[in-house]
């Protein structure tokens, strides 16, 4: 492997019923497509950080 071979990053996990994790992961798969003119792995990275950062809500235990 070579760092100029194109290596996918996983696919980030978005939380279920977030709409704006859900919008993220839209993004992170066309900055990953490289048929789609929005193809930036940078950009695909960046998007992966965000969302596995982005903050919800924790459900408190009784």
């Amino acid at each position: 492997m070579f760092l100029t071979d194109d290596v996918l990053p996983d696919e980030p996990r978005a939380a279920t019923g977030c709409a704006v994790c859900r919008a993220l992961k839209s993004q992170w798969r066309q900055a990953t497509d490289k048929g789609n003119p929005a193809y930036d792995m940078s950009h695909a990275v960046d998007l992966a950080i965000e969302i596995s950062r982005h903050p919800h809500a924790k459900k408190r235990q009784a």
